[in-house]
């Protein structure tokens, strides 16, 4: 069985994180509108990231020499995305742009302590 890498280990580990937050949410503010704010930064998160793991895999096995240009291509697009996910959430009355935006940090908070837990020195040369 293939050992899973750091970028697996926090789509792993984010799922649970966004559950318990979400229900943290929902207990402190009774505020389904945050909780469906929050939600959908963390759907977009998870989504983007993924796109990235999956282009990003391939071109390292396939095409190295265009690794630089579907990086740049990829944080553009990313970041448009988010924008436009901040925007909907802006505009629409019922949800948060602040709880969005934490969602969206979900993946990045998540990241870090499982990277400090999990990574061991030597080890991740060979994991894409």
């Amino acid at each position: 069985m293939k050992k899973a890498n750091i970028i697996e280990l926090t789509f792993l580990f984010c799922w649970p994180f966004a559950i318990v937050a979400s229900l943290g949410i929902y207990l402190i503010s009774k505020d389904w509108g945050l909780v469906v704010s929050y939600v959908l930064g963390v759907f977009t998160v998870l989504m983007a990231q993924s796109m990235n793991y999956r282009i990003m895999k391939k071109t390292f096995k396939n095409n190295p020499e265009k690794i630089r240009t579907n990086t740049i291509v990829i944080y553009i697009a990313k970041y448009i995305f988010y924008g436009i996910i901040l925007y909907v959430a802006f505009n629409e009355p019922n949800w948060n742009i602040f709880a969005a935006l934490g969602g969206i940090m979900t993946y990045r908070i998540v990241m870090f302590p499982t990277t400090l837990i999990f990574a061991k020195r030597g080890d991740d040369a060979n994991e894409l």
